[in-house]
């Protein structure tokens, strides 16, 4: 097994995830049967070169997941703080690549006509379709092949958590840049809340299947052609609040892990919302950590 980012063999195992669990989650987020891809524990490993944490096997979703989980209203939001963040980023004239690209709401933030989305869901090529935004079915890895040093800016909004090829993922996208221009990329953080998040589903597999700390990020300047020019951690979100309080609350009581349903963590879950009730609005936001989402930009240099 070796890292799929820096391809280094010293890996660290972190965590094991029991598939019986995993599976029940999503069951009960979805109310659909995903046992054709939940069908062993998977492993959390920790690559000790680049600090990247993966899971082991890769199980990424198929197309019936990704429409079960399109049903959900929160799933794709039509802006996000990110989206305000890259588009400073980006000039009217730039020509724009937005992989992974979902419905396409981040052309209807940006000014310039010249966008490109790619995305593999054929669900979400049709909801792009109502808003007039044309979305491509095909992978960055192929695009990029026909279309080298095409692009201004190149960017990927809570994309690259659920490749499970990472190393390729992003040489394309740094192929299909022009030099001087921009990468951006939109993760969640593991250097937020979400590292101690029990029983966070979405933040697995077969939905993510690595976790990227600032490490990490900076990590990929050695790879590859990209010189990393900004870093920005959002603000904790409203929506999140309760799940930080929660977690931090929990993890008072019981060791953090990826997933436990027993009793003892059902009763402090409990009395973890009841107290995040009592206080969430009382701790000024200075207290408070890092949100979900970091934002790197890179610019394509020569080396």
């Amino acid at each position: 097994m070796n890292c799929p980012l820096c391809n280094s063999k010293n890996l660290v195992e972190v965590d094991t995830i029991d598939h019986k669990i995993l599976y029940k989650l999503y069951k009960k987020l979805t109310n659909e049967s995903f046992k054709h891809l939940i069908n062993t524990d998977i492993r959390q490993l920790l690559c000790s070169e680049c600090k990247l944490l993966f899971f082991d096997p890769m199980v990424t979703g198929d197309e019936n997941f990704y429409s079960a989980l399109q049903k959900i209203d929160w799933y794709y939001m039509d802006d996000k703080e990110e989206y305000q963040y890259a588009k400073q980023f980006i000039k009217n004239t730039d020509k724009v690549l937005d992989v992974g690209a979902g419905k396409g709401a981040f052309a209807n933030i940006i000014s310039t006509k010249q966008y490109v989305g790619l995305d593999l869901s054929i669900g979400a090529k049709e909801l792009a379709e109502i808003n007039g935004i044309t979305i491509e079915n095909e992978s960055i890895q192929e695009h990029a092949n026909k279309f080298p040093k095409e692009y201004d800016v190149v960017c990927s909004f809570q994309v690259l958590e659920h490749v499970s090829d990472p190393y390729s993922f992003i040489k394309a996208q740094q192929n299909a840049l022009k030099y001087g221009g921009l990468l951006i990329i939109a993760v969640p953080s593991e250097d937020s809340f979400l590292k101690y998040v029990v029983n966070g589903v979405l933040n697995m597999p077969p939905h993510h299947v690595t976790r990227w700390s600032d490490q990490s990020l900076h990590y990929i300047e050695t790879l590859f052609e990209l010189k990393l020019i900004n870093l920005n951690h959002e603000k904790l979100q409203e929506v999140h609040k309760k799940s930080y309080f929660s977690t931090f609350i929990q993890s008072l009581f019981l060791k953090p892990t990826i997933v436990d349903d027993s009793i003892i963590r059902r009763l402090v879950s409990k009395i973890a919302y009841i107290i995040t009730v009592l206080i969430e609005k009382k701790v000024p936001s200075e207290l408070l950590p890092y949100g979900h989402t970091v934002v790197a930009v890179y610019k394509k240099v020569k080396l």
